[in-house]
């Protein structure tokens, strides 16, 4: 089994993640698609990138981000950092020819993200987004299901990632709450949702957005004691327009009172149609409309799949089909698929093309929220 080196940029929550999943794939799978050896994490401190190398696992750290892609024995860089420092660091990987597994969105602008696409002819390497919703049993049964022509041609939809956690105005924030780096709602939950309806029902022409900034200066993480600026918002509605013309809302917030970690859709086809929910993700309900109708309902309705963890083998077997399935699963499918892409020569998905693809769907979306207009994704 061929192994590869995996060196990572940056360790706060994602990066903790990455690495869960690299150390976990084992168990989940048997035999795993490929071996791997955890060389090197960079952290912007000395003893925070210590300190990850210990709790991590790695055989050594380094502060240099260069240090990482540069390196003979890294095979894979996964690109954790900021928004705003994923555009010299993708370059940089692109240019070694390294493998890449990069955190959502591929870049912090539109500009940026068009300098990557204009690389990618040039790029040899298998590089895949971590979008992890499309990864869980029931969002794979959604898409093998919309493949198959169960639903249709799409009518319209209606989709949403909410959070709560801004509602509270003395909630300190980071870089995610600037523009400069990046930031806002719309780049940080939108592309998990709206990766999932393109995923699901193809590309969009146009979107009109409306959006809000809740608090206008909250403390500051960084920089405790003080306050910073908000120049992002803290929600938005898109409305989007299929190329066929099928059409549906997309709702972004972390000021949605009462709310967890909820992503959920529903589709609406000629044939049928199919939602889930992210806090209930062992199961996709379907509803066929090819069924008969008749006295007392006939054998229409709205059904329940059990998708639960049913991965297809080497998967599926630890801890269980039947066993529940939870968030950092779903990371663990997207880490293990981008890997064996790479074992199988394989295309992997979604790639930095796709990421490309989407980022100019988050930037027309901001666009139309400042224009107060309808505008062109392409």
């Amino acid at each position: 089994m061929k192994t590869l080196g995996i060196g990572m940029l940056g360790y706060g929550f994602m990066g903790k993640m990455h690495t869960f999943a690299h150390k976990t794939i084992p168990m989940y799978y048997d035999p795993p698609a490929v071996g791997v050896s955890l060389k090197v994490v960079c952290r912007r401190t000395e003893a925070g990138a210590r300190q990850a190398a210990e709790a991590g696992g790695y055989e050594r750290w380094t502060t240099d981000p260069m240090a990482v892609i540069e390196a003979d024995d890294v095979d894979v860089v996964h690109i954790c950092t900021p928004n705003h420092q994923h555009l010299p660091q993708l370059k940089a990987a692109m240019k070694a020819g390294k493998h890449i597994y990069c955190e959502k969105p591929v870049t912090a602008s539109l500009a940026e993200a068009e300098e990557i696409a204009g690389l990618l002819a040039g790029y040899r390497g298998k590089s895949q987004v971590v979008l992890q919703n499309r990864f869980f049993p029931a969002t794979l049964r959604a898409k093998q299901l919309a493949d198959e022509g169960f639903l249709g041609p799409i009518t319209h939809f209606r989709a949403a990632y909410l959070h709560g956690g801004s509602v509270d105005a003395n909630r300190a924030v980071n870089w995610k709450s600037t523009a400069a780096a990046g930031g806002g709602v719309i780049r940080d939950l939108g592309p998990h949702i709206i990766d999932l309806m393109h995923h699901l029902i193809g590309r969009f022409r146009s979107v009109c957005c409306t959006s809000r900034i809740w608090v206008r200066e909250r403390p500051s993480l960084d920089r405790p004691g003080t306050t910073m600026p908000i120049d992002v918002e803290d929600a938005a509605t898109m409305l989007l327009r299929a190329k066929d013309g099928a059409f549906g809302t997309v709702e972004v917030s972390k000021i949605a009172t009462g709310t967890e970690d909820d992503l959920w859709f529903e589709l609406h086809g000629r044939d049928g149609a199919m939602r889930f929910r992210l806090m209930e993700p062992n199961f996709l309900e379907v509803y066929d409309a090819r069924k008969p109708d008749g006295d007392f309902g006939g054998a229409r309705g709205w059904q329940r799949l059990a998708t639960v963890q049913r991965y297809p083998g080497p998967g599926g077997k630890f801890p269980g089909p039947k066993a529940t399935v939870g968030w950092t699963r779903g990371h663990v499918h997207c880490l293990y698929s981008f890997l064996k892409a790479i074992a199988d020569d394989a295309e992997a998905a979604p790639s930095l093309s796709e990421g490309v693809y989407l980022q100019r769907v988050l930037e027309a979306s901001i666009e139309s929220a400042a224009c107060g207009e309808w505008v062109e994704i392409e």
